[in-house]
């Protein structure tokens, strides 16, 4: 039992320091429009990849770590669009539901999958499901919540509102860069680090 937690708490260690890294420097939010969004696929791909892998608790805790540095970069990386992520219920409060929704996706695709023949349907279709899951549970929040509470602000120079911006940008190029990295990458890493996490 200790050798069990000594090792989740390692991988937590290792994927919580990976977010870190990723999420302060340009690798993890690349610049969609520079200066307005960025696209942070690198850390949804590390998340959805530690929920498959290691499970909901795991899952769970990475995905708060991914919310609070993306609250913490709102303050130390100015852009147009920060003063929304300033706020919890944007930046953190998503990020937390990935984890559910992500993990039960995993487990009831697995479950309806299990007696397949297909090894592509039992090994590689939860993953590829939850792993779009994942996806459009961050943008559906993210985007929902800057719209609730901000929706008619006015940005730039005042001739578009942040619901103008924000469903120009992350429906029509953020999202779809995120769930094709998620939907290539995330598969490929669970296939990959399964087999070592069993036989941890």
């Amino acid at each position: 039992m200790k050798q069990i937690s000594a090792r989740k708490i390692a991988i937590t260690a290792m994927f919580i320091a990976l977010l870190a890294v990723f999420a302060f420097t340009p690798i993890g939010l690349m610049p969609i429009i520079p200066g307005v969004i960025d696209t942070a696929f690198v850390l949804i791909l590390l998340v959805t990849v530690a929920i498959q892998v290691e499970g909901l608790w795991v899952g769970l805790i990475c995905s708060t770590a991914f919310g609070i540095f993306s609250f913490i970069n709102s303050f130390i990386r100015p852009s147009l669009m920060a003063f929304a992520f300033q706020n919890p219920l944007i930046s953190i409060l998503p990020r937390v539901v990935i984890a559910f929704t992500t993990y039960f996706a995993m487990v009831g695709i697995k479950k309806l999958t299990k007696n397949n023949k297909s090894k592509y349907m039992r090994k590689h279709l939860p993953s590829l499901i939850s792993a779009i899951v994942a996806v459009v549970t961050n943008t559906a929040l993210v985007l929902g919540f800057i719209i609730l509470g901000y929706g008619n602000t006015l940005v730039g120079d005042g001739s578009q509102t942040i619901t103008q911006l924000i469903t120009g940008t992350i429906l029509v190029i953020n999202f779809p860069v995120e769930i094709v990295a998620n939907v290539i990458f995330a598969p490929m890493l669970y296939s990959v680090l399964i087999k070592y996490a069993k036989r941890g």
